[in-house]
């Protein structure tokens, strides 16, 4: 783990999950969609991806099924690590301006 709290494979799936596709710029805001069991005893529940499952297990992300799609959002915790993230200097903030200023306008909330 780095020194954002964030394996690499943590910040590559934050990278993945938040980048700019298509013109529209993600919010953390607006969470990360889980997909949901189709079938077995889990069914209609949101299946968690290994990549989130230790986000939440260490308190970075908690996990909402108050209303469909279920989703995962960043606890505050979390949105400090994201922030650790933005400010290592090799990190590409240009292509994560849309992050980096959700993410400040949120620390400054705190």
């Amino acid at each position: 783990m780095g020194e954002t709290g964030l394996t690499r494979s943590e910040e590559r799936f934050i990278r993945w999950s938040f980048g700019t596709y298509s013109g529209h710029n993600p919010s953390l805001s607006d969470g990360i969609i889980l997909p949901i069991w189709k079938s077995g005893p889990c069914c209609g529940r949101p299946r968690i991806p290994a990549s989130i499952r230790g986000l939440v297990a260490r308190g970075l992300l908690q996990v909402s099924e108050d209303e469909p799609p279920p989703r995962a959002y960043f606890t505050p915790t979390g949105i400090r690590a994201v922030r650790r993230m933005f400010i290592k200097p090799r990190f590409d903030t240009g292509q994560y301006i849309h992050l980096w200023r959700e993410v400040e306008s949120r620390v400054e909330m705190e």
